[in-house]
């Protein structure tokens, strides 16, 4: 099984590679701890967010960002 950071850093690299940076819930953040870690996709060039700010910021999973980086 693939390590967590190495899962990270492989989709980190593909959405630079897009024109995208992903952000993850601050250690220190009273959000993560009420929902635990979550991420944000962000458009670089807008710095919108695209993934991620359904209900409270950096909402999405690993999971659902490694799909998004595959289908953009």
């Amino acid at each position: 099984m693939i390590n967590l950071s190495t899962r990270e850093s492989a989709v980190r690299r593909s959405l630079k590679k897009q024109g995208y940076s992903l952000r993850k819930t601050p250690a220190r953040s009273k959000e993560r701890e009420a929902f635990g870690v979550g991420y944000m996709v962000v458009d670089a060039s807008r710095n919108t967010v695209v993934l991620g700010a359904n209900n409270h910021p950096h909402s999405a999973t690993l999971n659902e960002v490694e799909d998004f980086a595959s289908a953009a």
